[in-house]
């Protein structure tokens, strides 16, 4: 019988693919997603719901995320440096910490050929309109339904949603902050493109 000890970091036991970072993006409570290069690789391009966090600026900043959350992070191509920060973290007690193999180059390939994916900039402007309803009315309008709210748009311009909340939502402090972040983050990761949400 093979033992092994817990205590060795096997970076394979926290390698995903991207196709599986994008499916753990779209659950009810997505993972934080870290992008661990440079910040000017960030504004280039990064995948829509990842927050910039430079490799050097990770250990200082661990105090800042919470240790039970799903993690995953994502460099460049660089696997075996993608892995020493997940080791980093492993070893400040997070749980749940994996890494994207490929880094942002595969992810942003797997958004391409992923059959489930929207990429919005690559449709002519006047279908946006249409593929932001449709994301409402298939993931925001239901979880606002559940307690009782609702949410009117009351236009729409280019990435810029102007709602109107319904019901429950109208009056709730929540949904100045709470709820108008999850329909921001909910549209902008559904539809791979930064959408700003304001409340009319």
């Amino acid at each position: 019988m093979k033992f092994t000890n817990k205590n060795v970091f096997e970076a394979s036991r926290h390698e995903i693919t991207p196709e599986q970072c994008l499916k753990e993006r779209k659950k009810n409570m997505p993972p934080i997603i870290l992008d661990i290069r440079s910040q000017d690789d960030y504004k280039a391009q990064h995948l829509i719901g990842a927050y910039s966090l430079p490799v050097e600026k990770l250990e200082n900043s661990l105090t800042q995320i919470p240790p039970y959350a799903q993690v995953i992070l994502y460099a460049d191509g660089s696997d075996e440096n993608t892995a020493k920060s997940v080791e980093l973290m492993v070893k400040n007690k997070f749980t749940d910490v994996s890494y994207v193999k490929g880094g942002v180059e595969k992810l942003m390939e797997a958004i391409k050929n992923a059959d489930d994916e929207i990429i919005l900039s690559e449709y002519p402007e006047d279908q946006w309109e249409a593929k932001i309803e449709g994301v409402l009315n298939e993931k925001v309008r239901p979880t606002l339904a559940a307690d009782g709210g609702g949410l009117q748009v009351v236009k729409i311009e280019n990435e810029k949603v102007h709602i109107h909340y319904e019901g429950a939502c109208r009056g709730c402090a929540s949904a100045a902050t709470g709820t108008l972040n999850f329909i921001r983050n909910t549209l902008s990761t559904s539809l791979n493109h930064e959408i700003d949400v304001i409340m009319a």
